[in-house]
């Protein structure tokens, strides 16, 4: 996201902004608040998807753990992940990127 993000009601913006993330850094003095009001808004514990994940970065979206599968697909755009490699449209580059994100992603509440 390229806004500057320095306030929380900016970060929720973005958060809720479909296909976008969000840097780390920009919400990590800020993840108690935003646990309290999406774990209010969800009514189930918020998950942090990490969708990249660099040496120096790391870009997020907190999505309810119910919907977690949904907000992957949404973010890869697309309808759902083919896991076996022997299905005809098998795309390995997608199924890597659902690996490392489910690899990444974290509940919020174990980072708090």
């Amino acid at each position: 996201m390229k806004n500057k993000l320095n306030n929380l009601a900016a970060i929720i913006e973005a958060n809720e902004t479909k296909g976008t993330t969000v840097l780390y850094d920009k919400i990590n003095m800020y993840k108690k608040s935003l646990y309290i009001y999406y774990k209010d808004l969800f009514c189930c514990e918020p998950v942090l998807l990490v969708d990249s994940c660099f040496n120096a970065a790391q870009y997020v979206k907190i999505v309810p753990s119910n919907e977690f599968y949904e907000a992957v697909c949404d973010l890869l755009d697309v309808s759902y992940i083919i896991e076996d490699e022997n299905e005809d449209d098998f795309n390995f580059d997608t199924f890597s990127q659902y690996e490392t994100i489910n690899f990444n992603s974290r509940m919020l509440k174990d980072i708090l």
